[in-house]
């Protein structure tokens, strides 16, 4: 028996050791090889995302000076071929924009933007969840391919740990009202990041002065995080004001200068203004009638400017007074690109910031100059415009510019132009080799 028991362990001995023998070392995969490749996107159609709505529901008395709806609405929508998508429309053009005139009601007033292309990652500066006031998220996915849209709150204490997912079907409309999700937040910045061919975002700010309307308009995406951004058309004619709404993600440290058409306008307090991660800004911008704002930072922003109107109240206790506003995002000019918005009704004129020295020139789809004017290094001018609306209007170089819309008894908005040619897209390849297999 212990004969037989010595055998089998040397059998399995013997076994164990040809196994060993021919056993396949693993060795650690070769780094691969990565290279930068540039990709020139597919063209995909823009997005508007339609008529505003009262937030909570159109409510009727009786009384038209007391109902929050109003019979006077002129919806102007713009753009070549539109397709339905939600209550929004999609265009196949390099250019679309919609305005609106509510003429009372809640969101009485000037509601106008230009239709977006979607992108993957952009940030929205601008809205409100406080009493009184009403941000509602408007999500347009304008391609054939369904989309997952995470959103990202940030406000004046920083980062906001509520998030939002939203998924958009392709050639559909989302919205989501931004106060049930974040609530009293008086000044909001989002971050919306899309899978897919992404979508495009609007967000709809409207207020209420207790039972005035304190206006409504529509915040569009801005420029990407930036160090030098500019915000043009800043005015606050009459009784008018404007204040600056600044974030830096990771941090950073601004200077502000503020530019008039008859040169640099004093600020002070706003050298070297401090701004911690994530923590959502506002600065009251000085009385001005016309100018831009100037932003220098030593880490990326986002920026957008916001101009509020006053009016007197026909209709309502004595000396009450009602508002409209208009939100102006910052750009970001320093790759000279051509720029191309469509002029609708109420268009009265361009607001331009010059970053060096050169003639600006507005055209029409045919080459026609319909305004110029020559500008030194850092000036800024409002330059009177008379096109009918549907008017394609294009100016290429170093020059921040909007269109300035206003209608009685003191409605404003503002239309930004758009990049129309593709950019193309960074992607990373590399080839990773098996294991055990040397990488070429």
């Amino acid at each position: 028996m212990r004969a037989r028991v010595l055998v089998l362990a040397a059998a399995i001995a013997a076994v164990a050791a040809v196994v060993a023998s021919g056993r396949i070392e693993a060795t650690a995969p070769a780094a691969p090889a990565v290279y930068v490749a540039e990709v020139i996107p597919a063209a995909q159609p823009l997005a508007c995302p339609g008529p505003v709505i009262i937030p909570v529901g159109a409510i009727e008395s009786g009384d038209p000076t007391l109902d929050s709806g109003s019979d006077e609405r002129a919806y102007q929508p713009l753009g070549a071929d539109p397709a339905a998508a939600g209550e929004g429309y999609l265009v196949r053009a390099e250019v679309g924009a919609s305005i609106e005139r509510v003429g009372s009601g809640d969101i009485a007033g000037l509601a106008a933007t230009a239709c977006a292309a979607p992108v993957h990652d952009q940030w929205l500066v601008g809205g409100s969840t406080s009493l009184g006031s009403s941000s509602r998220l408007v999500l347009t996915n304008p391609t054939d391919t369904s989309s997952e849209v995470t959103v990202t709150y940030y406000g004046p204490l920083g980062p906001i740990e509520e998030r939002s997912v939203v998924s958009v079907a392709a050639g559909g409309q989302e919205d989501l009202l931004v106060e049930g999700v974040v609530a009293e937040v008086p000044a909001l910045v989002l971050h919306v990041v899309a899978t897919g061919a992404g979508v495009s975002a609007h967000l709809q700010d409207s207020r209420l002065a207790g039972f005035q309307a304190a206006g409504t308009d529509w915040v569009a995406a801005g420029a990407e995080p930036g160090a030098r951004l500019v915000v043009p058309g800043i005015g606050t004619a009459g009784d008018a004001t404007a204040t600056l709404r600044i974030m830096a993600p990771e941090g950073a440290t601004a200077d502000l200068s503020l530019v008039g058409d008859d040169g640099v306008v004093a600020w002070g307090g706003v050298s070297s203004l401090a701004l911690e991660p994530g923590v959502v800004t506002e600065v009251a911008v000085p009385a001005i009638a016309s100018g831009a704002v100037d932003i220098s930072a030593d880490g990326p922003v986002v920026a957008a400017a916001m101009t509020r109107v006053p009016r007197a109240v026909v209709d309502g206790p004595q000396d009450a007074l009602a508002y409209d506003l208009a939100w102006t995002a910052a750009q970001d000019v320093s790759d000279g690109m051509a720029r191309t918005v469509l002029a609708t009704d109420h268009v009265s004129a361009v607001a331009v910031q010059a970053d060096a020295a050169g003639l600006f020139e507005l055209t029409d789809a045919d080459g026609a100059v319909v305004a110029s004017r020559q500008l030194a290094a850092g000036a800024t001018a409002t330059i009177p415009l008379e096109v009918r609306a549907g008017t394609e209007l294009t100016a290429a170089g170093l020059f921040a510019w909007t269109l300035q819309a206003a209608d009685a008894p003191g409605f404003v908005a503002t239309i930004a132009p758009r990049r129309t040619a593709l950019e193309p897209l960074q992607v990373l390849v590399g080839q990773t080799p098996y294991v055990g297999v040397d990488a070429p």
